[in-house]
């Protein structure tokens, strides 16, 4: 059996003096949805243009910043002054990246406007994904609004109205170090699981100091980071079972030798998820059509947006 997980985590901030380079000025204030085309590999790809140029992208909820191919940068952008990024913290960059400018970053018809991008050379995730991208969308844009993920309807909607929020109740907290990670903690039965909640990873993995039940079967898995592609990963599978995620999550596990807890795209296609500021909730696909009340409750009585 074989399988592909394509992993990006970009845990990453940056020191520069007087400002903020990667979190955008502006952002859009309708509900109009974003179309998000789901590959046969789970991957979410989104359309996008940088400064009016067309560009196709990953929508990766466990990076934490919007990154561009650098190649891509090179070709299309070559006005676009490229500047050093010093990174800071904890992050899994083995490069030099650098940023570029963006004056408007369209998603769709969402646009987001005056801000700094990540630029790296990843031309090795089209082998991974199975399909050219120009970059990734991460947690920096994804989070700058409240946003809602519905990898099963095909959508994305960047500040989604009430009528769209039906059926999101029990929201969970967010870990409130890491602004730009989806970071949360899941209860399986009596134990609390840290884990994270990442778009572009195919499959949900767990590592096996969770205690997740186990089959005897074996996979191969092909793995691709931000650092190269082609590594391998031998998970286990695991047995199917329900985490505690504001709402019973039904989930069948990769589970890995390494802590690398990731609540994956096969969850979010039959989960919508709501990312606020600090808290994200969970509906189940099935039962959309039959709810029938607002019941949203990522800050008290009204949806949170980040400021």
């Amino acid at each position: 059996m074989k399988a592909l997980a394509t992993l990006f985590a970009l845990a990453a901030t940056s020191a520069f003096a007087g400002r903020v380079p990667f979190l955008p000025e502006t952002a859009p204030t309708n509900d109009t949805p974003v179309a998000v085309r789901v590959l046969g590999n789970n991957m979410p790809i989104v359309r996008g243009e940088v400064d009016g140029k067309p560009c196709t992208l990953l929508f990766d909820t466990g990076a934490t910043h919007t990154t561009l191919d650098k190649g891509f940068v090179e070709r299309e952008l070559k006005d676009h002054k490229l500047e050093k990024v010093v990174l800071a913290g904890v992050t899994n960059v083995e490069g030099s990246p650098s940023l570029v400018h963006a004056d408007s970053f369209k998603i769709g018809a969402a646009e987001f406007g005056d801000f700094d991008v990540m630029v790296l050379d990843i031309s090795h995730f089209p082998k991974g994904i199975g399909e050219k991208i120009d970059g990734v969308i991460g947690m920096n844009v994804v989070g700058r609004v409240t946003t809602l993920v519905s990898l099963g309807a095909g959508e994305v909607v960047f500040a989604p109205a009430r009528a769209r929020l039906a059926g999101f109740t029990n929201a969970v907290d967010r870990a409130a170090s890491d602004p730009f990670s989806i970071a949360l903690k899941a209860r399986y039965g009596e134990k609390e699981i840290p884990l994270i909640v990442d778009s572009a990873a195919s499959m949900t993995f767990l590592g096996r100091e969770t205690g997740w039940p186990t089959t005897d079967a074996k996979v191969e898995i092909s793995a691709t980071d931000v650092n190269g592609s082609g590594s391998s990963l031998a998970p286990v599978v695991g047995k199917p079972g329900e985490l505690d995620l504001g709402i019973p999550v039904s989930i069948s596990p990769m589970v890995v030798a390494e802590p690398m807890n990731r609540i994956g795209a096969d969850a979010l296609l039959k989960n919508d998820l709501l990312i606020g500021w600090r808290r994200v909730a969970f509906r189940p696909r099935q039962a959309n059509a039959e709810i029938l009340h607002d019941q949203h409750v990522l800050h008290g009585s009204t949806v949170e947006v980040m400021k």
